[in-house]
C-alpha cells in the first residue's frame, strides 16, 4: 500500500476548473489504487506554520540539544506533523494555479516549511504537478507572448528543480491552460486534460 499526498494551493471559488480535474484524478487514482491512502492538504485553508525567525530559532535549539520554552516546543510539533506526512507519502499530487510567473504564495511557504528540514528522497518516489492558467504557455509557440511566457512559467521549474535536488527524479506536469477562452474552447480543453489525468492516475 502506498500513500499519495495531495497538496492544494488553490481557492475552490476562483478556480473551479483546476478544482474540478484535480477531483477528477483523485477519483481515477482511486478507482485504480483501492488500497493507497490518500492525505490531502488545503493550503488556502489549513494552518500552515511559518518558517519565521521563532521557527528557526526552535529548530536551531533542537540541533544544539538546548532547552525549549513552551512556545518552541508546540512550533516544531506542528513542524514535525507536516515533516511527518511529507516523508511518509510516497506520491505527491501538487496542484496549483500560476501566480506571477510562480507559484502561489501559500505553496513556496509549505516548501519553505518542508525543505528547511528535509532529508534526502528515495528516488522511488514520485511527484505530479497539476498546474493551472487562464492563458497558454505551453500548448502554442506561435507568437510572441507565447514563447515570452513559456520561457518565465518558473514556477513549475522551481518546484521540479526542489524536488530534483533532494533526490526525487520522478516528475511530471500537466499544464492546464486556455481556461478563460470560450465555453466550447474550455470544455474541449478540459474533457482532454480529464483523459489525459485519467491516464497518469492509473500508472501513477
Amino acid at each position: 500500500m502506498s500513500t499519495l499526498l495531495v497538496i492544494q494551493a488553490y481557492s475552490k471559488d476562483k478556480n473551479a476548473h483546476l478544482d474540478r480535474l484535480n477531483q477528477h484524478f483523485i477519483t481515477s487514482y482511486q478507482q485504480a489504487h483501492p488500497k493507497d491512502r490518500i492525505i490531502s492538504h488545503d493550503l488556502t485553508k489549513d494552518d500552515t506554520p511559518i518558517l519565521n525567525s521563532q521557527m528557526l530559532m526552535a529548530l536551531r535549539k533542537k540541533q544544539h540539544q538546548k532547552p525549549l520554552s513552551s512556545f518552541e516546543q508546540k512550533l516544531l510539533c506542528e513542524h514535525d506533523d507536516w515533516l511527518s506526512d511529507f516523508m511518509l507519502a510516497d506520491k505527491y499530487l501538487f496542484v496549483a494555479p500560476i501566480q506571477q510567473q510562480f507559484l502561489p504564495a501559500e505553496l513556496k511557504q509549505y516548501l519553505d516549511l518542508i525543505i528547511s528540514s528535509l532529508a534526502e528522497l528515495s528516488p522511488h518516489k514520485k511527484a505530479l504537478h497539476l498546474q493551472a492558467t487562464n492563458r497558454t504557455y505551453h500548448r502554442s509557440l506561435k507568437y510572441f507572448w507565447d514563447t515570452y511566457r513559456h520561457k518565465h512559467n518558473l514556477g513549475n521549474k522551481y518546484l521540479q528543480k526542489l524536488l530534483s535536488f533532494h533526490g526525487l527524479k520522478n516528475f511530471t506536469t500537466l499544464h492546464i491552460e486556455g481556461l478563460a477562452n470560450c465555453c466550447t474552447s474550455c470544455d474541449l480543453s478540459l474533457k482532454h486534460c480529464q483523459k489525459q489525468l485519467t491516464k497518469i492516475a492509473n500508472a501513477f
